[in-house]
């Protein structure tokens, strides 16, 4: 299991139909998975059982964002939305390689607060941050 990070700087976030353009320069929007996405059962003698989990999709989606800014209002507003809002969206990540263009993109379903949002900041500009994590269902990536 590791973290996906996705430099701010080349890397749109959609929430809802929502482009989110607040964030901290400089910084990473990160993906991580909760659980593995199997489990394995190994037996006396070298065998295994490998079973996919249900709950193998499961990603936190952590972002931070300008403190009091448009897209700190509407996630602090999303984050108390009773009953809990479910979110889905994408974040989409250019690259340049051997001089072609492309993007990187992770289409993000049912997703909902995990977390109370924590103030923090950020260390390249100074500026006061909140950072949220949203727990999506599943979290793919494509090419």
């Amino acid at each position: 299991m590791s973290v996906v990070n996705l430099l701010t700087d080349s890397t749109t976030l959609i929430l809802d139909g929502r482009v989110f353009n607040d964030l901290a320069e400089g910084d990473n929007i990160t993906i991580a998975p909760v659980n593995p996405s199997t489990s394995r059962i190994n037996s006396i003698g070298g065998g295994v059982n490998i079973n996919a989990r249900s709950d193998g999709g499961v990603h936190d989606l952590t972002i931070r964002v300008q403190l009091m800014s448009e897209d700190d209002v509407i996630l602090n507003s999303w984050e108390k939305q009773r009953p809990a809002k479910i979110i889905s969206g994408s974040a989409k990540q250019s690259y340049n390689r051997d001089g072609t263009d492309g993007v990187e993109s992770w289409l993000l379903e049912g997703g909902s607060f995990t977390t109370k949002p924590t103030r923090t900041s950020n260390s390249t500009d100074g500026n006061a941050m909140m950072e949220y994590v949203i727990q999506f269902r599943t979290a793919s990536r494509n090419l």
